[in-house]
């Protein structure tokens, strides 16, 4: 099992351009895996990219996860923050931006934690 910090590396080599092109959504996950390990608060969090959006945890792993936090789609180049649960497909936020949608989910993030 990988810690968050390497899990963090796989997914930055996995999705760095020039590789990233095999998929027409790779591309948007490759802008925004950066900005999101930017992020303390993403970067402090397990990362799982799952259905071309890049969800967090609290836990160790995304197995042990019960956690509700926000996820970002990623797909032709539109950034989407959506709510919990994520198939629901409840959108908080939307962007071209994937610093701007980091900065948003991040924020929602913050808030749950404070609870």
């Amino acid at each position: 099992m990988r810690t968050r910090g390497e899990e963090w590396q796989v997914l930055l080599q996995r999705y760095a351009l020039p590789q990233a092109l095999d998929s027409r959504f790779t591309e948007s996950l490759a802008s925004l895996l950066p900005a999101a390990h930017q992020n303390p608060t993403f970067r402090s969090l397990y990362p799982v990219i799952s259905m071309w959006s890049l969800t967090v945890t609290d836990a160790d792993n995304f197995e042990d996860s019960t956690d509700t936090l926000p996820a970002i789609a990623a797909m032709d180049g539109v950034y989407t923050v959506l709510a919990w649960p994520h198939s629901e497909g409840t959108v908080l936020f939307q962007t071209t931006d994937p610093a701007e949608a980091v900065e948003f989910a991040a924020k929602r993030i913050e808030e749950q934690h404070a609870r």
